[in-house]
């Protein structure tokens, strides 16, 4: 008879000790950083308002690529540009002298 007492007692034992540890580790958890990474915002753009050293710089570097779609970060910075050759897709960015930025 006295196994049937100290069974249900070692069970709530160990039932609330266990949630103590738990409690513990999740306010440890708390004190942690995370860093998220902040992406650029881009504003679109029509293609004829690109600055004239962006569009030299296509031509030169980019010879036989056209301009699809044109982005402009707010202080017009950094430029973001789709490129087409051919059946080929690229993304480039610059700034607004025509350097190239990599990515």
């Amino acid at each position: 008879m006295k196994k049937l007492f100290v069974l249900p007692a070692l069970a709530l034992g160990l039932l609330i000790g266990t949630q103590n540890v738990n409690a513990q580790e999740e306010v440890a958890s708390n004190d942690t950083e995370i860093n998220v990474p902040v992406q650029d915002k881009y504003i679109d753009l029509a293609i004829e308002n690109l600055p004239q050293p962006i569009i030299d710089a296509v031509a030169k570097d980019y010879a036989g690529a056209t301009i699809e779609k044109a982005s402009a970060k707010e202080d017009a910075s950094e430029f973001k540009l789709i490129l087409k050759h051919g059946e080929k897709e690229m993304e480039v960015f610059c700034n607004a002298e025509g350097n190239w930025i990599t990515k």
